[in-house]
């Protein structure tokens, strides 16, 4: 019965919403107060090799945003004069999150009981909320927030400061969904023309102590954790001397507390200089990707039993990083765009075979210097024979990421293997390895392509298309977005994930990016509804 429920329920609150069309864009209450948000209703179902398919979200979420004007043209509550502050806004963006599909399907209930809290099925809180005041030719945005650096698409390298969470869908879902955003303050200085440089500014960022790294999910029962390679299971054994003992981790969490020690901060300058608009960028903070340090020191043995001491590490980053774009109308009619970084502080996994000089501390863990260089071209072009009414968005770009401190013992992502004793696979037993050797060199190829046809271009198809060419892993998406109305979206997506037999997954494992490789080339259906106001 609840299962036939929530589907009822579901179906009915659709048609509401594919009726519901006659609601403004934007809900003002009175002459400062402007309520603007969206409701979606997301389905998806995965197909692992083309076969068996299974429902894996039916997620709805519920976005609202308020902007409330107290202060503008120099007047506060329209009454007092505010001195050299000439606008004033309180911004509040609140999301409420609910996945039936832990309802639906009793085998994903039943692995988050109450006293797990149901992970993924409920989420509500406010996701922004910030003050914005402007006092030319200064302004100054307060509270929590996001903040976005960068020219890349689909892959991130000035856009550092916000972490990730990533237990949602992974990364594919919108960046601007699955930031998580920061308390900061951030300012912006307006300087205008200045010397050569024209439109320019000046941006600072301060974090006092709010640090998250990215949020990953490692549970191998959620639909969205990311386990590893081989099998969907958690390692609960571990060989010792050749022998096999149970395993339990006791993990202690090292990230940085919420202290002003711990603070981040950076600023960049941009400006248009001639026909090229770049920004000189530079952040300090922690890495938001989760280093594992291997205390053995601290490790014992009971019984059969071994503990291992495992301690979570954020450390200390610099990130340099310069962008550019150049309007290229004579030759090509393309815009070019290159974004380029120095990061200190990645952090890498060690080699537990690994000499000494490179690992002195025995803890199989290290930081490393890497570099990253992305390419775009971005062109406006007609294929008539496609579509003779309007032009398609074409996009590629050249991902390249190098270790400047490589070690052949660096090491990528971890496998879950069944326990094998005398030849023989023991029941319920699987370990963990680590043979995925980083390379010093990493590449992604994209390209994407976008149209629209019919009356005021309210069908959108679009294709995107991602490749690593050393691990031959591969990510496609075609989508189809029509818009019913003014306010209700209808969207469709069909997702391949491609790897030849044989390679690893790669650093970004694109043809596998859950990380089972007995179950190769799955691939997902999604279909969702957005009513917009």
């Amino acid at each position: 019965m609840p299962t036939k429920l929530n589907f009822s329920v579901g179906a009915v609150f659709t048609v509401l919403l594919v009726l519901s069309i006659d609601v403004k864009a934007v809900v003002s209450i009175g002459k400062d107060i402007e309520l603007e948000g969206f409701l979606k209703v997301q389905n998806i179902l995965r197909t692992p090799k083309f076969k068996e398919a299974e429902a894996i979200m039916q997620r709805n979420t519920l976005q609202l945003e308020s902007k409330y004007y107290f202060l503008k043209e120099g007047q506060m509550f329209g009454k007092f004069d505010s001195g050299p502050i000439e606008e004033a806004t309180l911004t509040l963006v609140g999301r409420g999150v609910y996945d039936s599909i832990y309802e639906i399907r009793n085998s994903l209930d039943g692995k988050f009981s109450n006293d797990n809290g149901k992970q993924g099925l409920y989420e509500a809180n406010l996701r922004e909320g910030y003050l914005d005041l402007v006092l030319p030719p200064f302004s100054l945005r307060i509270g929590r927030q996001q903040v976005v650096w960068g020219e890349t698409d689909g892959f991130r390298a000035l856009d550092v400061i916000n972490p990730l969470d990533l237990s949602w869908h992974w990364s594919r879902e919108y960046w601007e969904d699955i930031r998580i955003p920061l308390w900061m303050v951030r300012g912006i200085y307006d300087i205008g023309k200045f010397s050569v440089f024209e439109e320019s500014f000046f941006e600072a960022v301060w974090i006092p102590a709010d640090f998250r790294p990215n949020k990953i999910a490692i549970n191998p029962s959620r639909p969205w954790a990311f386990t590893g390679t081989g099998l969907a299971k958690t390692p609960n054994s571990i060989f010792i001397d050749g022998n096999l003992r149970d395993l339990e981790l006791d993990v202690r969490d090292l990230s940085p507390r919420k202290r002003l020690r711990n603070g981040q901060g950076g600023a960049r300058f941009k400006a248009i200089w001639g026909d090229i608009d770049f920004s000189l960028n530079y952040f300090y903070g922690f890495s938001a990707d989760t280093g594992v340090r291997v205390r053995d020191d601290l490790s014992s043995t009971l019984g059969n039993t071994h503990t291992s001491v495992r301690e979570l590490v954020n450390p200390r980053s610099h990130v340099v990083g310069l962008t550019a774009n150049y309007s290229e109308e004579r030759y090509t009619q393309s815009v070019l765009r290159m974004e380029t970084t120095f990061s200190t502080g990645i952090p890498v996994k060690i080699s537990p075979d690994a000499p000494s000089r490179i690992d002195p501390d025995r803890d199989q863990f290290d930081t490393a210097r890497r570099t990253v260089l992305m390419l775009a071209v971005d062109r406006p072009t007609w294929i008539r024979w496609l579509n003779p009414t309007r032009t398609f968005y074409l996009s590629s770009q050249v991902f390249w990421r190098h270790y400047i401190d490589y070690s052949r013992f660096y090491r990528g992502i971890s496998s879950v293997e069944h326990a094998v004793v005398n030849g023989e696979p023991v029941g319920g037993k699987f370990f963990s390895e680590n043979n995925d050797q980083i390379d010093k060199d990493e590449f992604v190829i994209t390209f994407s392509a976008s149209t629209s046809y019919g009356p005021a271009g309210l069908i959108k198809p679009n294709f995107v298309f991602a490749i690593d060419p050393r691990s031959t892993g591969a990510y496609n998406k075609f989508g189809l977005d029509y818009f019913w109305s003014d306010h209700v979206l209808l969207k469709f997506e069909q997702s391949f994930y491609w790897r030849a037999a044989g390679h690893d997954p790669g650093p970004w494992a694109l043809g596998d990016i859950w990380g089972h490789t007995t179950r190769n080339s799955r691939h997902e259906t999604a279909l969702s509804v957005v009513f917009q106001f």
